[in-house]
């Protein structure tokens, strides 16, 4: 890290607004690094908002709880394919990550059956590839927990990152776990280690240096990266979030327009473009955008959520709970559950077109057993709806419950 890097960055807020877009995109281990960024960031710098970081502890907390549900489902399709090992990894990482009674509960029952599932047939050998994924000199639980992380990770990335040595390792644990200044240590040792050779490595050092307030030295990596990766999404992604904190809302979408055509037309470099217009205040542009990709026949989950968005902050409730209604209806027609974020995104442009109805009631109450440090917001929705329906006893009952919920917070 630079000797100056700290003077520079952005206030705790506007790294807050980062994470909220990666979560209301589903991408949570993204939106958990920003939150976890822009609580250090308070640390030092402490914003006005006195109700700042509780707030931001309660996004870790969400974040948290939302990689934990993906790797719980990833894990259970993993033991329908008869991956027990695998299996276990992740359940093991979703426990650490969540606080959820039930959800600790159901991960317990799935650890029970791929434990009792993972019968080995004496005379098969054993495939070790998963079980010693990292360095031979990282202890066990850190293999085990380097081991749980790659298995999220893309094919190419799972092959490249146990070759890289045990500082990589450690770093990449240590960056998953927000201790961005050990993680850059780790990545600069790794990186001396492994010699001249662009790797994977520049782009996890660079998604470090965004967490430590150094855009220029996680903009000069990815660059780096991209002559040698052109392809990678993830390093576009690094590029874009460097050249946004440096307000390079020109140059990014240059280089967009620069990338490979094998991804230019991907959603993830669509949506790209799209938040480097609204980064840059131009959300017009970006509705316009996004909506050219819906008609190109491109309906792909985290385009119709980025336009539902767009709409929101054009403040057009009735399109972007029509495009909200079209993803819970997805949800239920493959029997997945919404994540909490959709499910209050839908609520709250209900409640803005005066949509108070059972419906909604009901999903305000299932995000406070969801999300229990909200409680006292949803309560207070939940007392209009009541309200709204005549039902002043009930009303008056979660209005209690709201205001006790705001005390204990």
């Amino acid at each position: 890290m630079g000797l100056f890097s700290f003077l520079s960055g952005k206030k705790p807020e506007t790294i807050e607004k980062n994470g909220d877009r990666h979560f209301d995109q589903g991408s949570f281990g993204p939106a958990k690094l920003e939150y976890e960024k822009a609580a250090a960031k308070n640390d030092s710098t402490p914003c006005n908002d006195p109700g700042f970081k509780q707030r931001i502890l309660e996004k870790i907390n969400l974040s948290k709880h939302e990689l934990a549900l993906q790797h719980t489902q990833k894990a259970g399709e993993l033991m329908e394919a008869g991956c027990f090992a695998d299996a276990s990894d992740r359940l093991n990482l979703a426990m650490s990550l969540t606080e959820d009674q039930g959800l600790r509960a159901e991960i317990q029952t799935l650890v029970n059956q791929a434990n009792d599932s993972h019968q080995v047939d004496p005379e098969e050998p054993i495939d070790t590839v998963a079980e010693d994924a990292g360095p031979s000199d990282l202890d066990m639980d850190e293999n085990e927990y380097f081991t749980a992380l790659l298995n999220a990770l893309p094919p190419e990335e799972q092959e490249a990152y146990p070759g890289y040595g045990s500082d990589f390792a450690k770093g990449f644990i240590a960056m998953n776990q927000g201790e961005f200044d050990l993680a850059s240590d780790c990545f600069e040792t790794a990186l001396e280690a492994h010699g001249p050779e662009t790797s994977f490595i520049h782009l996890e050092l660079a998604t470090c240096r965004l967490n430590q307030d150094d855009p220029q030295g996680a903009k000069a990596l990815a660059l780096e990266f991209l002559e040698h990766l052109p392809t990678s999404t993830r390093g576009w992604q690094i590029l874009c979030e460097a050249l946004w904190s440096l307000d390079e809302f020109d140059q990014a979408l240059e280089h967009l327009v620069a990338c490979p055509k094998a991804i230019t037309k991907s959603a993830e470099i669509e949506i790209l473009r799209g938040e480097t217009l609204i980064q840059s205040n131009q959300i017009r542009k970006a509705e316009a955008l996004y909506q050219g990709v819906i008609d190109s026949g491109n309906r792909d989950v985290t385009i119709v959520r980025s336009l539902a968005k767009t709409c929101e902050l054009l403040e057009k409730p009735q399109e972007a709970n029509d495009l909200y209604t079209e993803l819970m209806n997805r949800c239920t027609s493959c029997g997945s559950r919404p994540d909490p974020n959709l499910s209050l995104r839908y609520a709250e442009t209900c409640m803005a077109l005066g949509e108070a109805t059972d419906k909604v009631l009901d999903i305000y109450l299932d995000l406070a057993t969801q999300d229990p440090s909200n409680q006292g917001y949803y309560f207070t929705r939940v007392s209009e709806i009541y309200s709204k329906l005549g039902n002043e006893t009930q009303a008056e009952r979660f209005r209690q419950f709201a205001a006790g919920r705001e005390e204990k917070n």
